[in-house]
């Protein structure tokens, strides 16, 4: 099981921290790229149960460490997902960086935007990690009669 400063982590707790690693993100300005990608190390370090990492291996701290020491952010935050998951990057419309991440065994790529493209990566890899966990009941599905106009 994971632990944070010696207190053990569990399934739940973990995910509550990746879901704020991934506000966190998603509000970062360029710049904090170094910062945000050792947050994402020490919870994949700390992860209690290897099936929350979607069949994505551990990454490997030294070769994430050499990337940012070399000012390699984009390459950093790609080492994260490993090398069996796949990726596209991107530009929006607006200029915004875009990148899409597709996680070993999955069948739906996440997508994310950020200030550069090493948050919009790291955001990516978050989502996808946080996004496929089951929906509680208050946030699953409903169905809307076929009597219904829905326009």
């Amino acid at each position: 099981m994971g632990s944070r400063n010696g207190i053990p982590l569990d399934r739940s707790a973990w995910l509550h921290r990746m879901e704020g690693l991934g506000c966190a993100i998603a509000g970062a300005c360029s710049g904090q790229e170094i910062y945000l990608l050792r947050l994402f190390l020490d919870l994949a370090e700390r992860v209690p149960d290897r099936t929350l990492l979607q069949g994505m291996m551990p990454p490997d701290r030294r070769r994430v460490e050499a990337a940012i020491s070399a000012g390699a952010l984009e390459s950093a935050a790609l080492f994260l997902m490993g090398d069996d998951s796949g990726f596209c990057l991107s530009r929006g419309a607006d200029g915004r960086p875009l990148a899409s991440v597709l996680l070993p065994y999955q069948f739906e790529e996440c997508t994310s935007g950020g200030a550069s493209l090493g948050l919009a990566c790291l955001g990516a890899l978050v989502g996808a990690l946080t996004n496929d966990m089951p929906q509680p009941a208050a946030m699953s599905q409903f169905e809307v009669p076929a009597s219904t106009l829905l326009h």
